[in-house]
């Protein structure tokens, strides 16, 4: 999300240049989820870029939130998890839902009262906590550290993102589904209430399995709500990271099915990863970016006297570096020596680091942001800004 208020502010830089429309966006018409009646849908005429979907919002309350909303927060413990399973479901669905085609609107079909039912564990017939359409393996009463081993809960949340698609010039409809299903990689339990806490590690191969069955399922019940009976879903698997881990999970698996199908018939491998810099892994595993890394750090560290640090995330997908998100804090001893330091890594990007993966530089202080450097994959020279506070 932070990465794009460069753009969003350039954009609004912009319009007071640019010369004024009289209508900014473009008023439709959909079905409402509860029964047959239109309403007013509303989408701005441009997007940010094409790599944005429009956003559907309804005419009366302006935007519409998920039927679901701040149910992520509270099932999924890591924020960095949280935003990239929001935005990386989107960036997945553009494979199957064209940007330039479709519109976005957040999910409107699993509620909260459906999520809750869903996520918990599965009752039992000797009678157990849970739920019977929990997705989660059941657990007996006064069940053993053991039992709690063997029974982990795998599903943490599952979210949705709808799109619709334009049926002639006024009207719109539902045309697509994206759902991900967010598996845990550490199952954190307590035996006893307000007792120690334990942990076990869950296997990719063994979330992979279970995810794939849970994801039937969840096609399945989808197919019995109104509506959604002849319309594409596509379901992604998500790999939760540590809730203590500085870099988000990763997507693992996808799968689209074309409406009025209610079986899955193959998953897509995700080949997907951050890495953070320096790290043992990026170090055994990417020696030539954390070479690289290591070269910037030294140079930055001999060229300001109040450097603190530099820490990077890079983003891998098929083993190629794709994009590298580098933070550099310091103590702030005045503008001077931000620009002076800015100038200084501008120089460094352009003459150390090769354009074929985007790279991000924010230069921070304990007083906030203070500059920031993009230079997006292509592109020979880097987007600079100062800010003024």
């Amino acid at each position: 999300m932070k990465r794009i208020a460069w753009i969003v502010g350039l954009a609004i830089l912009l319009a007071g240049c640019a010369p004024a429309y009289d209508k900014q966006e473009e008023e439709l018409m959909k079905e409402t989820q509860e029964n047959n009646q239109k309403e007013k849908a509303i989408v701005p005429k441009y997007s940010i870029s094409d790599e944005y979907y429009r956003p559907l919002v309804n005419k009366k309350d302006k935007y519409e939130p998920s039927k679901a909303r701040g149910i992520i927060v509270r099932q999924v413990d890591n924020r960095l998890d949280i935003e990239e399973m929001e935005m990386g479901l989107r960036r997945h669905s553009k494979e199957v839902y064209d940007p330039e085609e479709y519109f976005f609107q957040d999910g409107q079909y699993l509620s909260d009262d459906i999520l809750n039912d869903w996520l918990d564990r599965k009752v039992n017939e000797e009678g157990s906590d849970g739920t019977p359409n929990g997705l989660n393996p059941s657990l007996p009463l006064g069940a053993s550290e053991q039992q709690y081993r063997e029974n982990p809960v795998y599903l943490s949340h599952i979210l949705e993102q709808n799109f619709f698609k334009k049926t002639d010039e006024d009207n719109v409809e539902l045309s697509g589904i994206s759902i991900s299903l967010a598996m845990k990689s550490e199952y954190e339990f307590q035996v006893e209430k307000w007792g120690a806490s334990y942990y076990e590690e869950i296997s990719r191969d063994e979330m992979l399995t279970q995810g794939k069955k849970m994801a039937q399922t969840v096609l399945e019940r989808l197919r019995g709500m109104n509506k959604l009976e002849d319309i594409p879903i596509m379901i992604t698997i998500y790999q939760q990271e540590a809730k203590s881990s500085v870099v988000p999970g990763n997507f693992l698996a996808k799968t689209t099915v074309e409406g009025k199908n209610g079986e899955i018939s193959e998953w897509e491998t995700i080949d997907e990863k951050y890495v953070l810099f320096p790290s043992d892994e990026a170090e055994e595993n990417y020696k030539k970016e954390s070479e690289d890394m290591l070269d910037f750090q030294n140079d930055v560290a001999n060229y300001f006297p109040n450097y603190i640090g530099v820490v990077g995330k890079g983003f891998y997908k098929d083993d190629e570096l794709v994009n590298m998100e580098v933070t550099i804090p310091i103590e702030f001893k005045g503008k001077a020596e931000i620009v002076s330091l800015t100038q200084y890594v501008y120089s460094l990007i352009m003459e150390n680091f090769p354009n074929y993966f985007g790279i991000e530089v924010k230069v921070e202080s304990h007083e906030g942001q203070e500059s920031l450097i993009v230079r997006k994959p292509g592109e020979d020279k880097p987007y600079v800004h100062i800010y003024d506070k």
